[in-house]
């Protein structure tokens, strides 16, 4: 019998120069003629050629990340000619799922997480690290203290496994946070080479000029089931409210990787990079393959008839 197959795309961090090789000179010219029509820069010029510091500034990571999640989805209709069953996007990735389950155009997606990103490059600067080996409960006691005590802003922003939590908000705030983490026992803090502080408190006026972009579109139900970031449920018939509330709460990626795992499928990272890959094994997923791999498609062939 056929598996199941659920599909995860990436967020901000898997981005990187020349990430667009592997695809043909008709998908980038696809790429080039949509995004000329709705940005103000060379997208796939961007990817190719850099400079690096651009193509990691959110405003053009995320269209870029966007664009090369979407050409992976198409090959991978086109390789395995199958339709996914369940989509999940990690932060920017929630786009990419939207876009593949037809709730959006491509066109309209890319020039939305463009302002999006500009709208979260206005916010308040501020720094996110990710806290290894220590429990959720612990990490959300010592923000509620430093951020009580230092009259600043601290809360868990990805709440990606057992094992990893990322904290973000105020400098000040998330740097203690980190120290204190150290101090209660975790592996390590590690801060993120991010230009934001994603899914905190800073976010919030982004998340009221974003909401104002959304609510000119007409999303459609999705195709696909989705889970969505900020409640890891298919909740998909306030779309608008889940994306607006998306900047501010933490991504509940723990949580949709239990509910991936019961399915007892395939799980595919459809985006550039392997950040999703790492995480779906650390939370206990197997057959995990990623299409940025040369043997992507020996791979999947080998193990979907199991």
């Amino acid at each position: 019998m056929p598996r199941h197959i659920s599909l995860l795309f990436p967020g901000q961090g898997s981005q990187s120069l020349g990430m667009l090789s592997s695809f043909n000179n008709d998908d980038k010219n696809l790429i080039s003629t949509i995004s000329n029509e709705v940005l103000s820069f060379d997208l796939v010029d961007l990817v190719e050629n850099g400079p690096e510091e651009m193509l990691n500034l959110t405003s053009y990571t995320q269209p870029a990340i966007l664009a090369c999640s979407y050409l992976y989805y198409k090959n991978f209709l086109s390789s395995t000619g199958l339709k996914p069953d369940l989509l999940a996007g990690h932060s920017l990735g929630e786009y990419s799922a939207l876009v593949a389950s037809n709730s959006i155009d491509f066109k309209e997606a890319l020039k939305l997480v463009h302002n999006r990103g500009l709208f979260m490059e206005k916010c308040d600067s501020g720094s996110m690290y990710a806290i290894l080996n220590l429990d959720l409960n612990t990490i959300d006691t010592i923000c509620t203290d430093i951020s009580s005590k230092l009259n600043q802003s601290v809360s868990s922003a990805n709440i990606n496994s057992h094992n990893q939590v990322v904290i973000a908000g105020n400098h000040e705030a998330t740097q203690a946070v980190a120290e204190e983490c150290k101090t209660r026992g975790a592996k390590r803090a590690i801060q993120l080479k991010v230009s934001v502080a994603s899914h905190c408190a800073l976010m919030k006026k982004a998340s009221m000029l974003l909401s104002k972009e959304l609510e000119e579109i007409n999303f459609r139900i999705p195709s696909t089931p989705i889970l969505h970031n900020i409640n890891a449920s298919e909740s998909n018939s306030d779309i608008i409210n889940l994306l607006t509330n998306q900047l501010t709460h933490p991504v509940q990626w723990l949580k949709t990787m239990e509910k991936v795992k019961l399915h007892n499928g395939i799980v595919i990272e459809c985006g550039p990079g392997k950040v999703l890959t790492g995480l779906a094994k650390t939370n206990g997923i197997d057959n995990i393959l990623n299409m940025s791999s040369k043997t992507f498609k020996e791979d999947f062939d080998n193990i979907y008839e199991q």
